[in-house]
């Protein structure tokens, strides 16, 4: 047989894929990874402005799993209302990440998010205030996070409402949702993905050809291997309080082809009670987050391990890299588990008793450290020192440094009496991972040569560069997957996607 060239070689395999291909419906159309909230705000922009979509979905229910549906719904910008003025969310941002967020994602973000809201209200969301925090005022209506539990926690809410109405208005539009299809490869020619080769759930391998392929399949919380090599030790070990399904495929499929990935060591997600691991009437709420940053969080040695006023996400995050993540503990008393245990959405005190969690109860520290299983003496010291630092105003200066700043999910340290004293086994809760593809303000992939992936775009939870970082920093996954998203498909329109939503041009192309 005669040799051939790699060109001739990326020629042939594109030939034989037309040959096989399932069309995806125009030269000049977008194929969607994922049927989230970014893949699908993208599909309806890509429609209006022009362009011919398919999505394709790994997921073959109707209601089909991801965490766009069983959200709380909950759009904000580190916390703030999102039509807070551009320039206080970009300070918030900056400050939730301490600077690790890109500055150019941050401005598409900050900038486009009031505006973005707006476009999905005028696309079949009911967006209303949904409970008295600041940053509750632009919530997916019927509103969730009203009972605890999963169960009740999405049907019919709003979330879930709104993706049937996404779906619905894009095969209105003529754009397809294909359910059972996975994808497993990219297309690539001269350097520029023109598709994907897809399984279907009956085990049929297609081909759908594109300008411009858009992952938007999410992380790889649900991906045990990534997950040890990248978060935990034991994967097993983590309460998985969302859908679980993001299986990394979008941000292999990227790194086959030479993209960059970044911040695959952080997730968001809340601090659990252990029971969580196997409770559905545990998560995604009650969350033990104020607690824990208020009190002591230790390991198996009863010694403390972690910043615990940096807050929940980062404590959830520390909580999953522990040898033995389920041997942790909140260490209180119970001033503190009256008070601030009734505090935040869904408190957890009483719930998480009441649904049959464990929580300890001793008249002294010794006794605690008896039921609880952990080391008397080291326990007593970390209470002690931790209570000293406190009292003298220093707990920076701890052999692990507490911060004192109060946040939405963190609560300044406050003094442990060591009577009347309680106890609660923690685990991590993840719900999406914060690393990924590494972009450009323009959603566009960024290989390891710093230059973009012509025809290949990622939004979402595929992407790194909003979140994550040393400080596990959270900014708002909803907000993040509907600005990018809308910022994807109006690149490939050739929209300007720095501006407002803007109106297609004739400069298409990923």
């Amino acid at each position: 047989m005669r040799p051939v060239s790699a060109a001739q070689a990326g020629a042939m395999l594109m030939a034989a894929a037309r040959d096989s291909a399932v069309d995806s419906g125009a030269s000049d159309g977008l194929v969607v990874v994922g049927g989230g909230l970014a893949g699908l705000t993208a599909a309806v922009r890509a429609t209006e402005l022009g362009i011919k979509v398919v999505v394709l979905e790994a997921g073959t229910e109707i209601k089909y799993p991801t965490n766009s549906r069983y959200t709380g719904g909950v759009f904000h910008v580190a916390f703030l209302d999102v039509h807070t003025d551009p320039a206080k969310l970009t300070t918030a941002v900056e400050r939730a990440t301490a600077g690790h967020a890109d500055p150019g994602l941050t401005a598409v973000l900050t900038q486009r998010i009031s505006t973005a809201v707006r476009w999905l209200g005028n696309h079949g969301a009911t967006i209303g205030t949904g409970g008295d925090l600041k940053f509750m005022k632009n919530m997916l209506h019927p509103y969730s996070l009203q009972v605890p539990g999963f169960s009740k926690h999405w049907p019919d809410k709003g979330a879930d409402r709104l993706l049937a109405e996404l779906e619905r208005q894009l095969i209105a539009a003529g754009g397809r949702f294909l359910r059972g299809a996975r994808a497993t490869s990219l297309l690539m020619q001269d350097k520029r993905c023109h598709g994907a080769v897809v399984r279907r759930a009956d085990g049929r391998i297609e081909t759908y050809l594109a300008s411009a392929v858009l992952l938007a399949d999410g992380g790889f919380q649900g991906n045990r291997e990534m997950i040890r090599r990248y978060i935990s030790p034991r994967p097993e070990a983590l309460c998985q309080r969302g859908a679980a399904t993001g299986m990394g495929d979008g941000i292999r499929m990227a790194q086959a082809v030479g993209a960059q990935v970044a911040d695959m060591d952080r997730f968001y997600g809340h601090v659990q009670c252990s029971e969580a691991l196997t409770d559905d009437q545990l998560w995604p709420y009650p969350i033990l987050d104020i607690v824990a940053s208020a009190a002591v969080v230790v390991d198996s040695t009863g010694n403390r391990f972690t910043d615990e006023g940096l807050g929940g996400v980062s404590i959830a995050n520390a909580i999953a890299r522990q040898n033995d993540p389920l041997k942790t503990f909140v260490i209180l008393d119970n001033v503190l588990w009256e008070s601030i245990g009734k505090q935040f959405l869904l408190p957890p005190n009483p719930t998480i008793e009441e649904r049959g969690a464990t929580v300890f109860r001793a008249a002294g520290l010794r006794s605690l450290a008896h039921q609880t299983g952990l080391p008397a003496g080291p326990l007593e010291s970390t209470i002690d020192e931790y209570n000293r630092a406190v009292q003298c105003g220093n707990p920076g200066a701890l052999d692990v440094p507490r911060t004192g700043e109060s946040s939405t999910l963190g609560h300044p340290p406050a003094t442990i009496s060591k009577q009347g004293m309680v106890a609660i086994p923690l685990c991590a809760g993840i719900t999406y991972t914060m690393g990924g593809v590494i972009i450009d303000n323009r959603c566009r992939v960024i290989d390891r040569d710093g230059r973009a992936i012509q025809g290949l775009l990622a939004a979402g939870s595929t992407i790194a560069g909003l979140e994550g970082g040393p400080a596990s920093g959270y900014i708002g996954g909803l907000a993040k997957a509907l600005v990018l998203g809308l910022t994807a498909a109006e690149q490939v329109a050739g929209a300007d996607p720095s501006g407002p939503l803007g109106e297609r041009s004739e400069n298409r192309g990923g």
